[in-house]
């Protein structure tokens, strides 16, 4: 059911995605008011990230998925008040707003995750088909998304995708509930819940790199680069949408292919997983420097495609290595760190690309091959921290607790 939820909602996230970025071209027209709607949906997981890791540790998981997806429905919905210049602040109030209560959701997704397999030798497994989802999700709903808007209006995409959260909530609440493992020491409030999650990570280095992957990979945003190609370089169909809606389709296709080629490579030993990382900010610097070079769309296209193999397999495979390593009672804390790292990176990047195409002669073709070179750097010190770990030779069902 969590996977049935997912598919839902996963969809429906990409229509809202599409309509809002077609609201802000429609009426701002600006590359730093795309960026500041990229920013909008990334601040609030990181500034909420530490909270929601203690919630998602302290409350029942599947009740805060529930709650969470009922919330975003109903604000979604006022999203249909736009409709004029000066109404266009709504976009921005209501996408932290709904960000707010997805900061909640997402540690409390990943978190649950590991009680519902059986097994640990299921979690590669596992977080693969939860990757390919949102992929698919993202290949078909955006595609869908870009048609959708571009023949029948941004109202009805914001629709289809607040009944996306209802039907989640409905299918969330059909898990069976799991219990949790009783904690080793007594119950603490949730400020001393929130120190120690930070105290666990901090004492355990190998953990605290995984958990910036995701936000290392995010050295030059695919959202606000894919939205200024669709508006500028190639503005196929109404406002672009069609330009649009076929770039993150293929950014979708891209992302199931990264982690399914990457599993026929190797058996899940953690030296293969931590070897697979590196060659995905490789395959991500390469991406970038096609999509600099395209000179058509469809090969615009195949780099988004590659660009997102690569970052696909990163935030598989960190999840991956971050359940295997991670005992229970801190996987919300350190998950929530995870993903508030991965919204700051996002956030950061999508504000300097903004200012660097809005204010400088840099051109979205010359930042796309900077972001090629710069998306290498992480490359270092993932290679080097990582190589005397002592779980190296650990395959995916052999479960130790090391930093």
């Amino acid at each position: 059911y969590l996977w049935l939820a997912a598919v839902v909602s996963f969809a429906g996230d990409w229509f809202n995605t599409i309509a809002s970025v077609i609201l802000v071209n429609r009426y701002l027209d600006s590359t730093t008011a795309v960026g500041l709607l990229f920013i909008a949906r990334a601040l609030p997981p990181f500034l909420l990230g530490p909270i929601a890791g203690v919630f998602a540790d302290r409350f029942d998981r599947k009740t805060v998925l529930i709650v969470t997806d009922l919330s975003r429905a109903v604000v979604l919905l006022g999203f249909l008040l736009v409709n004029s210049t000066e109404r266009a602040w709504l976009i921005y109030a209501l996408t932290i707003t709904q960000f707010v209560i997805s900061a909640f959701f997402e540690p409390a997704r990943a978190a649950i995750l590991p009680s519902l397999v059986k097994g640990h030798d299921e979690l590669l497994l596992a977080n693969t088909l939860s990757g390919i989802t949102w992929s698919a999700m993202l290949a078909l709903g955006a595609a869908l998304g870009g048609i959708v808007t571009g023949l029948f209006g941004v109202a009805t995409a914001i629709i289809i995708d607040s009944l996306s959260f209802v039907a989640s909530a409905a299918l969330i609440w059909r898990i069976q509930r799991v219990r949790r493992p009783a904690p080793a020491e007594p119950e603490a409030s949730g400020f001393r819940d929130l120190i120690d999650g930070f105290r666990y990570v901090s004492h355990h280095p190998r953990t605290a790199l995984t958990t910036t992957v995701k936000g290392l990979t995010q050295i030059g945003s695919p959202d606000i680069m894919i939205a200024v190609y669709a508006a500028q370089v190639f503005p196929y169909g109404k406002d672009g949408a069609l330009a649009l809606g076929l770039l993150y389709a293929a950014a979708g296709l891209g992302a199931i292919i990264g982690p399914l080629l990457a599993n026929r490579l190797h058996h899940g030993a953690m030296r293969a997983l931590q070897n697979s990382i590196g060659a995905g900010f490789v395959i991500v610097a390469v991406g970038w420097l096609i999509f600099g070079w395209a000179p058509s769309l469809p090969i615009a296209i195949a780099a988004m495609l590659v660009r997102h193999m690569g970052g696909s397999i990163n935030w598989t495979y960190s999840n991956v290595i971050l359940q295997l390593r991670v005992p229970d009672r801190f996987l919300g804390r350190v998950f929530a760190l995870d993903f508030a790292l991965f919204t700051l990176a996002m956030s950061l990047s999508v504000w300097i690309s903004g200012q660097v195409l809005d204010n400088t002669a840099v051109t979205p073709r010359q930042l796309a091959l900077l972001l090629g070179v710069g998306s290498l750097l992480p490359l270092i010190p993932w290679q080097w921290l990582n190589r005397n770990d002592p779980m190296r030779r650990t395959a995916v069902n052999e479960r130790v607790e090391v930093s």
